[in-house]
């Protein structure tokens, strides 16, 4: 039986903060190198989590003592409580990480709670200490001088009237303008498309540590630097954000019209060039997004590099960023990641070495490579998730089709990703043969051997297939 018990929380001016904690097992302090998870959470049970999960591989418990830096980054406290969820497993066991309960509350520090007068405030603050003319929010108010707007204001008027007389609630028919500086407006008063185009999506990532790694003895898999690549495949719903975002002329085609007449895409389009509105078909948000091809995958990191904008393709949405798309370039196959790109499609070194390696003295194969990314060299069992250990969504067991992402919860690598081996293959950045680029990993519509770390794959880029997805890299802390 595992168990924690916090220790301290240290106070400091940037977002790191230190967590020491005791480490039991079956009623002694444990003892040796620890795979140990940190994720908050809004609750003390159930939630949704904070931020990011951060895990931290082969830290040192001394006498069931540890110290992690945690860093969940910038505005993730943000007054409401927090909950600190911790999973631990023995460094190299190959094991699942186990939850320790109960989930340990953040509380405020020193720092956290300083500010310059408050330390003259005893309780709230008197109102007979405010001003007279201040404006209160719990009383009626009436202003005796001049109130002055930037802009034209139509009240039952004329712009030529520079009165304002308002007797009660104010009601506005239409506004005009695109709205980007209004605030605090109530959600019931916009339209669910344009609530869709302002939506923000999630997209959960590992950390692929280990930076400075060797190959295999192929040649694969050496990454010198560290970086994050998804835990998951793209879903049809993350899928669909982008498209509303961007794609109401869908100038770039990112839509393929196979993702609704197809069984195996997953998204329905309505409407018509300047106003398409794109929704998940019921029960398939969390399937694998397909017949995207090879430049929709870049276009869809462009938007996630230029921070999820809104607006039609350009160069500041879907154009430019993590990749500068040309039409020569396109043509050519030759586009390139940029050097700055904080989103991008993995490289092939990089995929292999998030599906593949784990490191001898960490519980890995004496190479530090796996043969198939279910940290095995023996090939996946075809079965229904969540599967046993070892198991995948090859051919046939789920009646070829693609499952929810992720699903196979007890198959993951060495650095925590899912489905790297099955579901749908996966797009990176090498190219093949000039006018290709390489597929990774197995799918629902091929057997265990395309799972396989020397297996080669590869299609044309303009080829998007009910078979073939991507999942996204990034920097460590873009």
């Amino acid at each position: 039986m595992l168990g924690c018990s916090p220790q301290a929380f240290g106070a400091g001016v940037t977002t790191v903060f230190t967590y020491q904690g005791q480490l039991f097992h079956q009623g002694s302090p444990a003892q040796g190198i620890h795979d140990i998870q940190f994720e908050l959470f809004d609750a003390f049970v159930g939630g949704d989590p904070c931020a990011e999960p951060i895990l931290l591989h082969a830290l040192p418990v001394v006498g069931g003592a540890f110290t992690a830096q945690l860093d969940f980054g910038t505005n993730v406290f943000g007054g409401t409580g927090c909950w600190l969820e911790i999973c631990v497993r023995p460094t190299g066991s190959g094991g699942d990480l186990v939850t320790l309960a109960p989930r340990q509350p953040l509380t405020a520090t020193p720092y956290a709670i300083y500010t310059l007068k408050a330390e003259s405030l005893a309780g709230p603050l008197p109102a007979s200490q405010l001003p007279p003319n201040v404006a209160r929010l719990d009383a009626d108010q009436l202003f005796t001088g001049t109130v002055t707007f930037g802009g034209n204001v139509m009240v039952g008027g004329t712009n030529s009237d520079p009165s304002l007389t308002i007797g009660g609630a104010i009601q506005a028919g239409a506004f005009s303008g695109d709205g980007a500086g209004l605030s605090n407006v109530m959600a019931n008063a916009i339209s669910a498309s344009l609530a869709e185009r302002l939506w923000k999506i999630h997209i959960p990532f590992v950390a692929v540590t280990n930076a400075g790694n060797p190959p295999d003895f192929g040649g694969k898999g050496a990454v010198a630097y560290d970086f994050r690549i998804g835990t998951y495949e793209v879903n049809n719903r993350q899928y669909v954000a982008f498209l509303n975002a961007v794609a109401v002329e869908d100038r770039f085609g990112l839509f393929d019209t196979n993702m609704e007449a197809s069984v195996h895409g997953g998204i329905l389009r309505t409407g018509h060039p300047g106003d398409y509105h794109y929704t998940a078909k019921p029960g398939m948000e969390h399937r694998p997004a397909v017949w995207v091809d090879f430049h929709d995958a870049l276009r869809f990191c462009n938007w996630l590099h230029n921070g999820q904008p809104s607006g039609v393709q350009q160069p500041s949405t879907t154009e430019d960023g993590a990749y500068t798309m040309t039409a020569e370039g396109v043509a050519s196959n030759t586009i390139q990641r940029n050097a700055a790109a904080r989103f991008w499609l993995p490289s092939d070194d990089e995929w292999y070495k998030a599906a593949y390696h784990q490191p001898w003295e960490l519980g890995g194969d004496v190479e530090g490579y796996w043969r198939f990314p279910t940290r095995s060299q023996v090939a996946p069992f075809s079965e229904v998730p969540p599967g046993d250990a070892n198991t995948a969504n090859v051919c046939c067991a789920t009646d070829r089709v693609a499952t929810d992402v992720g699903a196979y919860v007890n198959s993951a690598t060495f650095y925590g990703t899912l489905d790297q081996a099955g579901n749908v293959q996966e797009w990176v950045e090498e190219i093949i043969f000039i006018t290709n680029r390489r597929l990774r990993g197995g799918s629902w519509d091929y057997n265990e051997f395309y799972t396989e770390s020397d297996d080669l794959e590869f299609d044309t880029t303009n080829y998007p297939a009910d078979g073939i997805g991507f999942r996204v890299a990034g920097a460590p802390r873009p």
